[in-house]
């Protein structure tokens, strides 16, 4: 193994990331994730939430550490969230964002077994049998795309939920467990940063 060396990662691809190092190192590599799907991606295409409620260190240094993220657009709540910005900086906070999450990939999974049944009945149509089912990450193998998830019939807009450590009470964290296990299938992305 290399030291040092950059590495990228397809959001899309690996559906969560973690990110591990001394806060120093931890911070800036944070910082830096966002600031190029920031710049790379409009507000129309992502949103940015923080769940930053890790009790063991200070809230002032929580905001502080975090309070750039409130210069970008993609922080502002666009999909009828109960907030002024989507950073949570407490557990209450933290609950409301997780939970608008879940809601949001409750939403997805049932317009998926919806428009699932309505393809599986017009395939059946077509062709006199039942479609294949294809897990919800299969890619075409030519590797060609839109930039749209069509597999999963997600087209955005995405979001990427970067949880700072603990992210609050046992509810949160289950919250965020499931969000980094089925989250990727409806354009929700955890990217979680734990000190060392």
């Amino acid at each position: 193994p290399l030291p040092a060396v950059p590495v990228t990662a397809d959001l899309r691809e690996v559906g969560a990331l973690g990110l591990a190092g001394p806060r120093e190192r931890l911070t800036g590599l944070a910082r830096s994730v966002l600031a190029q799907l920031a710049a790379l991606h409009s507000a129309d295409t992502l949103e940015i939430v923080l769940i930053s409620a890790d009790r063991s260190r200070p809230l002032a240094e929580r905001n502080a550490e975090w309070s750039w993220l409130g210069w970008l657009p993609q922080v502002r709540p666009g999909l009828g969230q109960d907030c002024r910005l989507l950073l949570a900086h407490d557990r209450e906070q933290a609950t409301a964002r997780a939970q608008e999450l879940l809601r949001r990939l409750e939403d997805h999974h049932a317009d998926q077994a919806r428009s699932g049944a309505r393809a599986r009945d017009a395939a059946a149509d077509a062709t006199g049998k039942t479609a294949r089912h294809q897990p919800s990450r299969a890619r075409p193998a030519d590797g060609s795309g839109d930039g749209t998830d069509s597999a999963c019939g997600f087209t955005g807009p995405y979001t990427v939920v970067v949880v700072d450590g603990d992210p609050g009470g046992a509810d949160v964290r289950e919250a965020v467990a499931r969000l980094a296990l089925e989250g990727p299938r409806a354009g929700i992305h955890v990217v979680c940063l734990a000190e060392t």
